[in-house]
């Protein structure tokens, strides 16, 4: 088929556009789906992996160093009291721009758009280094989540690409154990120049990095004839016209405008102020249209809403929605709780992440085995969640004095659910899908796991700064109950609720009340964690699984059992 064959297309007279239907929409995203699958031999295949884990553990140490880097980063730019964003900024680029990941790969290949990625990556971090405001690093720092929700993406694409469905658990452990250590390494390396330099040399390093890895991707990724045939279903003019702009519009305001006020009701803004109000409204009218452009309107949605007809990978994506709100809301407020509550230096209270991180590496390689041998992943999935969600309950116990050892065990016990979790679903996904949407079924799933990342952080923030603000009122109200910590402390305590605060100036009494107050706060955050995994783990358990194939690979199969 030429550039400009498409079939079941309706025109529009006088406009000279093709109006889109079910049928064309379909077709279409089937002949792009093809031409990009490109099964390799071992020996290309192990290449190919290797060249792009690199880009993971450059794109995950660059996302996970930041959590323990906020104290400082935010005394540095005078920003104690919005340095939350720094985070929340980064999901929500991430979120947004992750919609449109999978339909860009489709239409412009795989590697153009990975490569764009890591450009962007690169400039975006040596812009952080430079940056003299909270703001201006809040901006750089959502560059920096498109580049690093590309990187993510499009390497999980390419790999379902260049392997069946069948083979991913068995190859998934390159990729997978890059999460677990450039999420190890990379808070390792920021608090080594934390403690000895400077942050902002950490950011200086990244660059020249990202760039060596941007090009051994370039040399050892091959897609020429990928190329090729790409341009034999799209003209370059229909590949533009062919993007989604009415999609990512609609989607970037509706996310945009939503998560604003979930982070700062209660704090930046009142929960009843116009702001707020007007944001809700005008998101949720957004969300609205876009659901209304990718149903109707589009000629390659960025998300197909007929995934949703499937129950099993609606059930899927909920969960990744939960488990995401839950890990990356985790990981950005546990620092805290080794920094202030328990006084510990940045480079031993990143020592406390290597029990998660590196059980979850070691248990996604296991986990990617067990599903290739047995042929079934949901098995996997549910342990895992039971785990996670023990896990979370543990965190119940963490206190301002709780054992060093009872501590590295639950996230010992966490690791090892998240591990069996993470990859597993992405292989849940895929086999609840026809194969030639397995680039928008995984775009769809990562966005849909980062807008419960940035609804996680953005959650965490109202819940820690809300409850401390009501500690700090009830101890100016009651300051025999608080050990009569000073009305001038307080009010510094205030401005600073995200800043590793100074507690010089004041008794070791009035200290042990400040630590009891950012520990009941963070421990507000731990029992939100405990539904939404329990949530995962019960929706998991009405999911089909029918095996390592895609949906539309198992009919035939099917047939030939009746026969």
């Amino acid at each position: 088929m030429t550039a400009t064959e498409y079939p079941n297309t309706s025109p529009d007279p006088g406009s000279g556009v093709s109006t889109p239907n079910s049928l064309e929409k379909k077709a279409l995203a089937e002949q792009l789906g093809d031409v990009h699958m490109n099964i390799l031999p071992p020996k290309k295949l192990i290449i190919c992996l290797a060249a792009m884990s690199l880009g993971l553990f450059i794109s995950f140490s660059d996302q996970t160093s930041i959590t323990v880097a906020l104290p400082n980063i935010a005394s540095d730019l005078n920003a104690e009291t919005t340095i939350n964003w720094a985070g929340t900024s980064a999901l929500l680029a991430n979120t947004v721009f992750q919609v449109l990941f999978g339909r860009l790969s489709d239409i412009f290949g795989r590697k153009t758009v990975l490569m764009t990625c890591l450009a962007i990556l690169a400039i975006s971090d040596l812009a952080c280094g430079f940056a003299q405001t909270g703001v201006q690093f809040f901006i750089f720092r959502a560059f920096a989540g498109i580049g690093n929700g590309g990187i993510q993406s499009l390497t999980m694409v390419i790999m379902s690409d260049i392997v069946t469905l069948k083979q991913r658990g068995k190859y998934q452990g390159i990729l997978g154990a890059q999460v677990g250590l450039g999420n190890a390494i990379g808070p390792f390396i920021m608090a080594g120049f934390i403690k000895h330099s400077k942050w902002r040399n950490f950011y200086y390093m990244m660059t020249p990095l990202v760039c060596l890895v941007a090009i051994t991707i370039f040399i050892l990724v091959k897609n020429d004839s990928t190329k090729n045939n790409l341009d034999n279903v799209l003209s370059n003019r229909e590949k533009f016209k062919n993007i989604d702009y009415f999609g990512l519009i609609f989607s970037s305001a509706a996310l945009t405008l939503l998560l604003i006020p979930i982070s700062g009701g209660g704090s930046t803004y009142a929960w009843n102020s116009t702001i707020v109000i007007v944001m809700f409204i005008i998101g949720t009218l957004c969300l609205c249209g876009f659901l209304f452009i990718e149903w109707k309107v589009s000629r390659l949605p960025m998300i197909p809403l007929r995934l949703f007809k499937h129950l099993s990978l609606s059930q899927v994506l909920l969960s990744n929605f939960l488990f995401g709100m839950a890990y990356y809301g985790f990981l950005y407020y546990m620092p805290y709780y080794f920094q202030i509550v328990r006084n510990l230096d940045v480079i031993v209270s990143t020592v406390f992440l290597l029990p998660l991180v590196l059980m979850q590496s070691i248990i996604s390689i296991v986990s990617g085995q067990v599903i290739s041998y047995t042929g079934h992943y949901l098995p996997t999935i549910i342990c895992g969640y039971v785990l996670w969600t023990l896990s979370c309950g543990l965190l119940l116990l963490w206190d301002t004095n709780t054992n060093y050892g009872a501590i590295a065990v639950i996230l010992f016990i966490m690791g090892c659910g998240v591990g069996c979790t993470f990859q597993p679903t992405m292989i849940a996904a895929q086999a609840q899908a026809r194969r030639s949407e397995r680039a928008v079924v995984i775009s769809t799933r990562n966005v849909i796991r980062s807008f419960g990342g940035a609804v996680g952080v953005a959650m965490g923030s109202l819940i820690v700064s809300n409850s401390l603000l009501k500690e700090i009122t009830k101890a100016e109200a009651s300051p025999q109950d608080y050990g009569n910590i000073p009305q001038s402390y307080l009010l510094y305590f205030k401005a600073h609720l995200y800043n590793r605060i100074e507690m010089t100036g004041i008794s070791e009494t009035q200290a042990h009340f400040i630590r009891k107050m950012y520990m009941k706060s963070i421990r507000d955050f731990f029992y939100l964690t405990i539904p939404l995994i329990g949530i995962c783990l019960v929706s998991t358990l009405v999911v089909k699984d029918t095996g390592l194939q895609c949906i539309d690979e198992k009919r035939p199969e099917l047939e030939e059992k009746k026969k």
